[in-house]
């Protein structure tokens, strides 16, 4: 009986804990409601190296241009449903969250976009950084370029990518695999500098040693043809990265040269 009796006062003791506990911030949100809007913290992530967009753009979302300004406006009539929906008409945006803090901020979390490689139009005969294009992000879909940050992605070129929605299906999603291959192999991301697709999907690269054209065919067998490669490399090139200015991967069990 004793211990039955110990049970249930545990048991009382932690409830009305757990009570006290939700009134309080039951009681918290309720005066955060009543506040005005005095201080707003935008959180980027910026320790992904990326630099898309700062906090005056922020604000410029939120606000509408500053035709809606939210100091001094009551946190209970911020609509944050509406504030997320703004920030996100950034391209370059790829998820944000908007709340209130129990201290009364208005908090924005952002999360940029992260490109893998970036379209340049090579049609327009310019260098690169004038050339119109696009970012293609890791789900294949295109964001649009920066005028404030250029991402040090891979390069790439060729009709391929014009009249193209995304790289999401298809032969795209096949390029997208070559894509992130490279991206993600820290030899590869250094040696690759370029890489051209045609209308077909044949696809060459341009090396940044020895300035080779590697002529890889089309995005099949990725690891294999990409594994041979650096084995020829090892073993062919190792003491001079020059000897051959083509390399061809695109046959089968067979690396040809000039």
């Amino acid at each position: 009986m004793l211990r039955k009796f110990d049970y249930s006062k545990k048991w009382l003791g932690k409830t009305l804990w757990l009570l006290v506990f939700l009134l309080g911030v039951g009681m918290a949100e309720s005066r955060v409601s009543t506040q005005q809007c005095d201080n707003l913290l935008v959180n980027v992530d910026y320790d992904s190296g990326i630099r898309f967009i700062n906090q005056s753009d922020v604000e410029n979302l939120l606000t509408a241009n500053g035709h809606e300004p939210l100091h001094g406006s009551k946190q209970k009539n911020i609509q944050l449903a509406t504030l997320e929906k703004r920030i996100r008409i950034n391209k370059l945006v790829r998820d944000c969250q908007v709340y209130h803090d129990l201290a009364g901020n208005l908090v924005v979390d952002i999360e940029q976009e992260k490109p893998v490689a970036r379209w340049i139009n090579s049609s327009q005969n310019e260098e690169w950084h004038k050339s119109s294009g696009f970012y293609i992000n890791g789900d294949g879909d295109f964001i649009p370029l920066s005028d404030r940050y250029s991402a040090r992605v891979l390069m790439v070129a060729g009709p391929f990518f014009q009249n193209r929605a995304d790289l999401r299906t298809g032969s795209g999603e096949a390029v997208l695999d070559l894509i992130k291959y490279i991206q993600e192999d820290p030899f590869w991301q250094a040696q690759v500098i370029q890489m051209n697709v045609s209308k077909n999907g044949e696809i060459d690269m341009l090396t940044a040693l020895g300035n080779q054209r590697i002529e890889f065919g089309k995005a099949e067998d990725i690891k294999t043809k990409l594994t041979k490669l650096r084995i020829f490399y090892q073993k062919v090139m190792a003491s001079d990265w020059s000897r051959y200015s083509r390399i061809s991967i695109k046959y089968h069990d067979q690396i040809v040269c000039e």
